[in-house]
């Protein structure tokens, strides 16, 4: 996830366009930080809820935002990118749900977070929020637990943007050297 690692999305993206080739082919996969829910099931004051707005806060301090991935087509078009295409998933923060298919992918997801929300929370609330590290892991560990649990029917939303670089790619054969 490079969502906040990037200062200037309009500055990246357009950099990105410039080193393509015509016809080239860029693809991005980001998730907002915010999980959703459809039904109600995480509690307003949930630690997940709670490190998210902790997270945004120390984005905000170090001023590197966490961008909204629905608005990074608009950012893309603007660069020159032709084509933009956006797809969005949810994956599931664990395996509550019924379909066998999204059950995995909660599975994965769950593994992915269990094993990544100490590092996105690690730095961002010991530099921006003065909190020690044991003070961190043991946030973590409530967060860990309510994204393991299975009445909480919480998502990513993740999205998949592709596009290409419009311009006249060459007809010729390639020759191997």
């Amino acid at each position: 996830m490079m969502n906040s690692n990037i200062g200037d999305w309009d500055a990246y993206v357009k950099q990105c366009f410039d080193n393509l080739s015509p016809g080239g082919y860029l693809e991005l996969n980001e998730c907002d930080i915010a999980p959703c829910l459809d039904d109600g099931t995480l509690r307003a004051d949930s630690a997940i809820l709670k490190s998210v707005q902790l997270l945004q806060e120390a984005s905000e301090i170090f001023g590197r935002l966490f961008k909204l991935m629905k608005e990074l087509k608009s950012v893309l078009i603007k660069a020159g990118f032709a084509d933009v295409a956006m797809r969005q998933y949810k994956w599931p923060t664990n395996d509550w749900p019924l379909d066998p298919r999204f059950k995995v992918i909660g599975s994965w997801s769950n593994d992915n977070i269990s094993s990544g929300w100490e590092a996105i929370c690690m730095a961002n609330l010991t530099r921006a929020h003065g909190w020690t590290r044991e003070e961190v892991i043991v946030f973590v560990a409530q967060c860990r637990k309510e994204f393991s649990d299975r009445r909480i029917h919480a998502y990513l939303s993740m999205r998949v943007i592709h596009q290409s670089n419009p311009g006249n790619v060459s007809s010729s054969p390639l020759i191997p050297v």
